[in-house]
């Protein structure tokens, strides 16, 4: 929504990007609008080589979909809606080798981005009717190493759910922190699945599919988790 009428430049700019991101073309301009410098800024760094890609997909429930750029590889972290201005930028930065996909509610046009990139889609054998006909199926209830990524498991909000660490310090959760009032599956299976990932000390980021992503300070994770759990717990 729009709080406020922008008015500097970087406000301004910053609107144009909430217009491109909205994912039920909810914000309009009264007279026409020079966008191309807002397309330009997607995707919008965040942290060393993470960025997030805007272009927010309804189908998708308005979920983040994230970029990161690696040494030898580049994901992306579910799914926005594709565009030509999205792909041309992320081909400009290597294009894509993997989509991993935490779950079957974000997987927007992760298909679409997969058959121009030639991208392996990575989702678990129990939200693959989502993406059916996706390139790498994890299953069991163990993790994985897949390219440079671990992927956990961490079922709750919905029965395949799965979180993906990235260098050890970047963790997308997809909806693994949603509220239970929007858990598809089972609460006690997502406190259960939250508690485990104490163990992940060096988490200095997280980003979430849904509202804002945040900084860690070095060695605060497992607090950032218990925390979690006990705020979950009240809510059963």
């Amino acid at each position: 929504y729009v709080k406020n009428q922008p008015s500097s430049e970087q406000d301004i700019l910053a609107a144009q990007m909430a217009l491109l991101a909205c994912p039920v073309a909810a914000i309009g301009t009264s007279q026409k609008q020079d966008l191309s410098l807002a397309r330009r800024s997607f995707p919008f760094a965040l942290a060393d080589n993470v960025f997030v890609n805007g272009y927010n997909h309804r189908s998708s429930f308005g979920a983040h979909s994230y970029f990161i750029r690696g040494d030898n590889e580049n994901w992306m972290v579910d799914a926005p809606r594709f565009t030509k201005h999205l792909a041309n930028k992320m081909e400009a930065m290597g294009g894509l080798d993997y989509i991993f996909l935490t779950h079957r509610d974000d997987v927007s046009d992760a298909h679409k981005y997969a058959a121009h990139f030639g991208a392996d889609r990575v989702i678990h054998e129990f939200e693959r009717a989502a993406q059916p006909d996706a390139e790498i199926i994890l299953d069991g209830e163990g993790d994985h190493d897949v390219g440079g990524a671990r992927i956990l498991f961490t079922p709750g909000h919905t029965k395949g759910h799965m979180v993906l660490l990235w260098r050890g310090k970047y963790l997308y959760v997809g909806d693994h922190f949603a509220s239970r009032a929007f858990c598809w599956h089972s609460w006690g299976a997502q406190i259960e699945s939250t508690g485990k990932l104490e163990v992940l000390t060096g988490v200095e980021w997280v980003f979430p599919g849904h509202g804002k992503w945040f900084p860690v300070p070095p060695g605060d994770f497992p607090k950032v988790i218990r925390r979690r759990v006990r705020n979950m717990v009240a809510e059963r």
